[in-house]
């Protein structure tokens, strides 16, 4: 019978009912499970904090063995050792099933997973003899590059008082800004977190067609107009909005709004997208004035005589 984790000989994780420094969940023994991109760049953002990390489980022995675990298990293992904290990087389609599949074989005092699309009740299957579930999302694209990692990155933490608060401290431990979240938020925060980063990457691409369309090549128009899209963001995070905002509608440029318009004309889906982001960029720099006449070029409706 595996030990209680919560008690078992080796387990150092601090009391968290009880004020503790920080730093101290440092102490605890961590398990991954799934070392994919979000859980590697955590296991080796906990390793470069001086945390332990006990044991991985994953499919590929190998894509594991850099972590720096002190084992590794296969998925089908009939019994893992006892850990303080395990954290589930799973698919978010698996990551009911998965905990289903480690519920009694597996001894923890908290379990999270780092999903931004589902609650903590995804992995409630896990809640035995005290153990408290939670979930920690980092707001970060991962590449995979062997320096990911979660330093700096806001990280949306949710789940019990008990659990939420140790995800702070997990997420302070390794560098991380931690943000506590209701679950009945979650679904708005993530789709709006995926328009921020997907969204992104869709909307330069739009961009790519029309430059594309123009003559430019796509891998020239690729590096350029992501290029500028960061340099725009940058400004979003730095400036509040009405100051961030550049271009010919913030600026009101009627003639030149005119001229986008009658271009885009031809590419229905990117006029589509020019539209619903000037009405936004209206929005957000309402000081300008001219707005109706903007809006009215928007329409393509002809200028009263």
């Amino acid at each position: 019978m595996i030990p209680d984790a919560r008690a078992g000989p080796g387990l150092r994780c601090p009391d968290y009912t009880r004020a503790v420094d920080p730093s101290s969940i440092l102490t605890c023994s961590v398990a991954l499970v799934g070392p994919g991109r979000a859980g590697c760049a955590f296991a080796r953002s906990w390793k470069n904090a001086g945390g332990r990390l006990a044991w991985v489980v994953a499919r590929n022995p190998e894509s594991a063995a850099a972590l720096g675990a002190e084992a590794i298990y296969s998925p089908e293992a009939p019994r893992l050792p006892p850990c303080d904290i395990a954290v589930l990087a799973v698919p978010d389609d698996a990551i009911r099933s998965v905990a289903g599949a480690l519920a009694g074989r597996v001894s923890c005092r908290t379990a999270f997973h780092l999903s931004g699309a589902v609650g903590s009740e995804a992995i409630a299957s896990l809640r035995r003899d005290g153990t408290t579930v939670g979930s920690l999302h980092p707001v970060r694209p991962f590449t995979g590059a062997a320096d990911d990692d979660w330093r700096g990155a806001f990280v949306a933490v949710e789940g019990d008082d008990a659990s939420a608060e140790q995800g702070e401290r997990l997420a302070t431990a390794v560098g991380a800004r931690p943000y506590r979240l209701a679950s009945t938020d979650r679904s708005l925060y993530h789709a709006s977190a995926t328009l921020a980063a997907g969204g992104t990457a869709a909307v330069v691409a739009i961009a790519v067609r029309g430059w594309v369309a123009a003559g430019i090549p796509e891998a020239i128009a690729r590096e350029t107009l992501a290029g500028l899209a960061s340099r725009a963001a940058t400004a979003a995070a730095q400036r509040p909005f009405a100051a961030a905002f550049t271009g010919a509608v913030a600026r009101r440029d009627a003639g030149t709004v005119r001229g986008h318009v009658a271009a885009l004309a031809r590419l229905p889906e990117v006029l589509a997208l020019y539209r619903v982001l000037a009405e936004e960029t209206l929005r957000r720099t309402p000081d300008a004035g001219r707005e109706e006449e903007i809006r009215k070029i928007l329409r393509d409706e002809k200028p009263e005589p």
